[in-house]
């Protein structure tokens, strides 16, 4: 998106390049609280004026909002060749998504399951998971990869999921419709300036995030594998983070939710069909590793959703400490080898 201006950094003394990779990732942080939170207004009272479930705006906009960055690294890296990073931005997005950003919430506010997420939507991103497993182990090379093919297989089972969450928001939306009274008090143009000025500071602030994150971390010399799974994947997934906590604050737990599970679909699904529809990935044994860490992590999170229909805060607490385990684990996995 800056690449002008990155390559205008590139040309400066390498000291000053240092103090601008961090300027860049607290300037990109403000942006992404703020935007996060004019985003969250703006998609909650559009919500309300068109009579649409809270947690359909989070499956849907909010979750497609917040991981344009991810789409936008991973995609611009399958072009580039830089497989690491594209598949890696996805996998270790997803564990933040799943680990940090929705045990964060939790921690805040208590996350309860709408009961749709739980037949429809957690279902769906556990069997994404699945797939992208299936693929990186049986249909690839032998090195491992996501052939054409396969990446066209994800856009097909996205696009499906997409008009099928919209037939069913409808139909929910008319059997369950917000008191007309109520939707008048929305001002659309207010709503819809906030939703577009939050995202446009989401996508921008995602970017310098990663920019800075990213320039920094190969500073000290570590693989693209390394970077895509631990930098670029946190600095993509902020603004899932903020926009879910500020979401969480305000009592719209269905969008934190919705984001969260949205976003992990989105991630599969989206962002991976159209990088690997771009060039193929090819997928190492250590990326297939966490790839089943990814997808194990899942159907445990799945079984707890289920048989609690909830994530109460000493949960959230335990998601978080997991994931800084699988930071300590790949951080190790980079120095040993």
């Amino acid at each position: 998106m800056f690449d002008w201006l990155y390559r205008y950094i590139a040309m400066t003394p390498r000291g000053l390049q240092i103090v601008l990779f961090i300027v860049f990732l607290a300037a990109g942080m403000v942006s992404l609280i703020k935007g996060a939170d004019w985003f969250v207004d703006g998609a909650s009272a559009l919500a309300k004026r068109m009579g649409i479930p809270t947690i359909i705006v989070g499956l849907t906009i909010v979750s497609m909002g917040t991981s344009l960055p991810e789409a936008s690294v991973s995609v611009s890296s399958a072009i580039a060749n830089s497989d690491g990073i594209s598949i890696g931005n996805v996998v270790g997005s997803n564990l933040f998504n799943l680990l940090v950003v929705l045990g964060m919430s939790a921690i805040f506010t208590p996350a309860l399951f709408d009961r749709q997420v739980l037949r429809r939507d957690l279902p769906v991103m556990l069997g994404s998971a699945a797939l992208l497993l299936l693929f990186a182990f049986v249909y690839n090379t032998p090195q491992g990869g996501l052939m054409r093919i396969e990446a066209a297989v994800l856009l097909v089972v996205f696009v499906s999921y997409i008009v099928l969450t919209c037939v069913q928001a409808r139909k929910q939306a008319r059997n369950n419709p917000i008191p007309l009274e109520e939707r008048k008090q929305v001002k659309v143009g207010r709503s819809l300036l906030l939703l577009a000025i939050g995202l446009a500071l989401i996508v921008v602030g995602g970017d310098f995030v990663t920019y800075g994150a990213k320039s920094l971390a190969l500073e000290i010399g570590v693989s693209e594998t390394m970077v895509g799974l631990t930098v670029v994947a946190v600095g993509t997934s902020l603004p899932e983070l903020v926009t879910s906590i500020v979401a969480a604050r305000k009592g719209e737990n269905d969008i934190a939710i919705g984001n969260v599970i949205g976003s992990n679909i989105f991630n599969i699904l989206f962002i991976l069909g159209m990088s690997g529809a771009i060039a193929p990935i090819a997928i190492t044994r250590t990326v297939q590793i966490d790839i089943v860490v990814m997808t194990v992590l899942f159907a445990l999170f799945a079984v707890v959703a289920y048989a609690r229909r909830k994530v109460s805060r000493s949960v959230g607490c335990v998601m978080v400490v997991t994931y800084a385990g699988y930071m300590a684990y790949v951080i190790a996995r980079e120095f040993v080898h």
